[in-house]
């Protein structure tokens, strides 16, 4: 008797445990299923996982895998409740990986854009993160107010005479964020032979309005003033910004030479070659109705703005690009995900139409799957086919 009761003891613990585990896959499956299915707006826990879900979706794979362990496990320890739970986390995991996967991946072969599982698993544990590097810090300009204007420098090695440049701008909903911050492209532009530099801003509160913009003009003027020191062409000098950073992008290559928005010190206006959106927001009273993010998005407008559209029409209509295309405006390539729950797709889609009645050259792609800020994720599928597009419209600059 003792033995037999011996012998169950261990077997209750091994059932016991089963089971928690099981329930717990059962959970994240079921939860990374929803957000997949349904984003949640931005703001909450359910904003960070729904980004690593829609960002990382192949990474579920992971809790697949636990659950095929664990199942097998409980078959043999004969638990069919935990077997049962894990066949549940299994099936979701697997819906919530490939989902998202394999609609990104008709999306690109439809377009002829090659992307790689390979690439994919390389980069699983690398995040697309940074922050400003000292050692390549040059202050750009001062402002009104006092405040050093600063930018890091990203030279590409070995690039020939007046090269290309590119101007970085980041993102954070004007109210956050830093230069360096988004590093693996600014490396991947210097290897295409394009020197970045990469732009701080000054950042609400207190409410900023055309500050923010006029900085990153003082950045692109310096960029100019100085192309003779770095070798770069100042013909060819584009822009880059996600986010806030493609609203500030859009805003200063649209507005090039308007009295309405100077740059904050004292720099000649720069027509830019080219100019790269990712996942900006461009007729910022529309945004501020229909984000799906609701009030953290409208707070952080409010902070940048000095109020709601209904208090500040005029400089709501006043920072949003849109109102400045006309033919001059310089080619444009726009990334933007048709999951993103802070800038809706509309934003990009009338951006495309002005840009079409305008007769300027552009490219609009609406990314399946996708949510903002997907390009944390350098070997995602979504930031595959970003660079893709990128490479495509910026040509390598070497040979």
């Amino acid at each position: 008797m003792a033995s037999s009761s011996a012998s169950g003891a261990p077997a209750r613990w091994v059932r016991w445990v089963l089971m928690i585990l099981a329930v717990l896959l059962a959970v994240v499956a079921a939860v990374a299923v929803f957000l997949v299915a349904r984003p949640v707006g931005y703001g909450n826990l359910g904003t960070s996982l729904a980004m690593f879900f829609l960002a990382y979706p192949l990474h579920l794979l992971g809790v697949t895998l636990l659950a095929l362990v664990l199942g097998l496990l409980a078959w043999r320890h004969r638990s069919r409740v935990p077997m049962a739970l894990c066949a549940v986390a299994l099936v979701l995991s697997l819906i919530a990986a490939l989902w998202p996967s394999t609609d990104m991946w008709r999306y690109a072969r439809q377009a002829n854009v090659p992307l790689s599982l390979g690439t994919y698993a390389a980069n699983a544990f690398r995040a697309n993160l940074g922050e400003p590097q000292p050692d390549r810090t040059r202050t750009y300009g001062t402002a009104s107010d006092g405040t050093e204007l600063k930018l890091d420098v990203w030279q590409a090695e070995n690039a020939p005479d007046n090269h290309p440049a590119v101007v970085m701008v980041h993102g954070g909903a004007w109210v956050k964020g830093t230069r360096g911050m988004a590093p693996d492209w600014n490396r991947w532009l210097n290897e295409r032979g394009y020197d970045v530099f990469d732009v701080g801003y000054r950042l609400a509160p207190p409410m900023r309005g055309k500050q923010e913009v006029g900085d990153v003009k003082c950045a692109l003027g310096w960029v100019a003033s100085h192309a003779a020191e770095y070798g770069i062409d100042p013909q060819r000098i584009s822009m880059m910004g996600q986010s806030a950073g493609g609203n500030l992008v859009l805003l200063a290559a649209y507005s090039t030479g308007d009295y309405r928005l100077p740059a904050s010190c004292e720099v000649p206006d720069v027509p830019v070659a080219s100019v790269i959106n990712m996942y900006g927001p461009t007729e910022l009273a529309r945004g501020y109705r229909t984000t799906g993010s609701g009030e953290s998005v409208r707070e952080a407008m409010r902070k940048y703005l000095g109020g709601s559209p209904g208090e500040r029409p005029d400089l709501y209509r006043l920072l949003s690009p849109l109102y400045y295309v006309d033919e001059e405006a310089p080619p444009t390539l726009t990334l933007l995900g048709r999951r993103d729950r802070l800038v809706p797709v509309d934003q990009a889609k009338l951006l495309g139409a002005a840009l079409d009645d305008a007769g300027v050259r552009h490219e609009t792609w609406l990314l399946p799957g996708t949510d903002h800020g997907f390009d944390s994720n350098w070997g995602g599928l979504a930031t595959q086919f970003a660079r893709d597009r990128i490479a495509d419209f910026l040509p390598p600059a070497r040979g």
